[in-house]
C-alpha cells in the first residue's frame, strides 16, 4: 500500500515545493549579486521549504548553506548556540575537521541554568555579545581560509525583537563587513515585527535588504500538483472535486496539502474522488482545525471578533468613523500583528484572512459563541 503523498505537518522537501520559481530565481540572483534578502510570508506558506530549496541549489554551486531557526530565542546566548549547532550540522569532510578545531577557539556559550560548554572544557563568563560575534564572524574565517562563500538563512528573524540588547544592531555590526564572504536571507512570518526591524529608519537593518514576498499559490499550480500525485499513486479525481478543493484553500500551501491529504485518504486504491466525497473531506479538515480556531477565537475581544467576522465576510470594517473607527483600527492592528489578517496594498485599504479555511469555519459562525 502506497503512503499518502501529501505532507502537511512539516516543511516539504525541495522536490515537493509547488512552483515558487519566481521567488527562487529572485533569491538566487540576490545571492549571486552579493545582496541580502528578507523573505516575508505568513506561517505555513512554505517559507522554510523555499529557503531549503534555494540553499540546495547553492550547495550544488559550491556555496556553504547554513540554516538557523530562531524561533523561540530569548537571549543572545540562544542565538549564538543555534548558529554554532547549524555549522556543526552543515560542515563535513575537510571543512568539518577545520570546524572541530575552530569551535574550540570561540568564546563559550553559557546558558542560565546549565547548557552547552565549549569542547575544550574552559568555563569563563564572557559578555554574551562576544560569543555571538564570534559565531557571526565565521563566514569571514571560512572565506579567508577556504575561499568559499556562505549563504546564511535566519528563519523567524522577527524573534530578535523579543531578545532586546539591540540584538539586530549586534548582528549588523559584524555581517556588514562580510563582503563576498557571505550573503543572508532574513525570513520571517510576522509581518508587523519584520516591518519593525526593516522598515523603521531607527533600526539597524533599515534599507539593508531586498524584499521577497510570498503570496498564495496559483490555482493551476496547486491543481497540477494534486492531480499528479493522485495519478502517481494510482488514484484520480473528478474536475469538480478538484475545483471544490481549490476554492476551499484559495492558494494557501499548507491548507491545500491538508485538504488533499484527507481527500486522498477517502479514495480506495485505484479509485476516483468524486464530488460526493468532498463534503466529508471538508468536514474532516474543519474538525482537524477546530481546536486551533477555537483557541484563536477565544483569545479575541468582542471588537476583534466583530472585525474578524467583517473581514471573513468581505464587509469592509475600516470605513467606520469616530470612536467606532478607532476601535476598528485597533482591532485590525491586533489581528495583523497576530498573523490573522493581511493588509492588501490598494488605493483604499483592504484586508483579507491569511487562512481562507478560517472564513469557512466562521461562516456561519458556530452556535454557542458570543461576539
Amino acid at each position: 500500500m502506497l503512503p499518502n503523498p501529501f505532507r502537511y505537518t512539516k516543511p516539504v522537501g525541495a522536490e515537493d515545493l509547488i512552483d515558487r520559481a519566481e521567488e527562487i530565481r529572485a533569491l538566487l540572483r540576490l545571492a549571486s549579486e552579493g545582496n541580502n534578502a528578507r523573505l516575508v510570508a505568513p506561517r505555513r506558506y512554505g517559507k522554510t521549504s523555499l529557503v531549503n530549496r534555494v540553499q540546495a541549489d547553492l550547495d550544488r554551486r559550491k556555496w556553504i548553506p547554513v540554516y538557523v531557526d530562531l524561533f523561540g530565542v530569548v537571549t543572545l546566548e540562544d542565538i549564538a548556540e543555534r548558529i554554532e549547532r547549524s555549522y556543526t550540522a552543515q560542515l563535513t569532510g575537510r571543512l568539518g575537521r577545520w570546524w572541530t578545531s575552530v569551535v574550540r577557539t570561540l568564546h563559550p556559550v553559557v546558558t542560565v541554568g546549565g547548557g552547552p560548554l565549549p569542547a575544550s572544557g574552559r568555563v569563563e563568563m564572557s559578555v554574551p555579545a562576544a560569543s555571538l560575534l564570534d559565531r557571526l564572524a565565521l563566514p569571514r574565517r571560512i572565506y579567508d581560509k577556504h575561499g568559499m562563500r556562505t549563504h546564511i538563512a535566519f528563519d523567524e528573524f522577527q524573534e530578535l525583537t523579543t531578545v532586546g540588547h539591540n540584538a539586530d544592531a549586534i548582528l549588523r555590526s559584524e555581517i556588514q563587513h562580510h563582503g563576498d564572504a557571505a550573503n543572508y536571507v532574513f525570513a520571517g512570518s510576522h509581518v508587523g515585527m519584520m516591518d519593525a526591524l526593516f522598515a523603521d529608519r531607527r533600526r539597524a537593518f533599515y534599507g539593508q535588504t531586498a524584499p521577497v514576498v510570498l503570496g498564495p499559490l496559483a490555482p493551476d499550480d496547486v491543481g497540477e500538483y494534486v492531480t499528479d500525485r493522485f495519478a502517481a499513486t494510482g488514484k484520480t479525481l473528478d474536475d469538480d472535486v478538484l475545483g471544490a478543493l481549490l476554492d476551499f484553500v484559495q492558494g494557501h500551501p499548507q491548507r491545500a496539502m491538508l485538504a488533499a491529504h484527507h481527500l486522498w485518504d477517502t479514495v480506495a486504491d485505484g479509485g476516483r474522488a468524486e464530488l460526493a466525497d468532498w463534503d466529508t473531506v471538508r468536514d474532516q479538515v474543519l474538525v482537524a482545525l477546530n481546536d486551533e480556531y477555537t483557541q484563536l477565537w477565544d483569545a479575541l475581544s468582542g471588537a476583534q471578533r466583530r472585525v474578524l467576522l467583517d473581514v471573513a465576510n468581505c464587509r469592509p470594517p475600516y470605513r467606520s468613523e469616530g470612536a467606532r473607527g478607532a476601535a476598528v483600527k485597533n482591532a485590525l492592528a491586533h489581528l495583523q500583528a497576530s498573523g490573522v489578517v493581511l493588509r492588501i496594498a490598494a488605493r483604499r485599504p483592504t484586508w483579507r484572512l491569511v487562512d481562507p479555511v478560517l472564513a469557512v469555519w466562521l461562516t456561519p459562525r458556530p452556535a454557542g459563541r458570543d461576539e
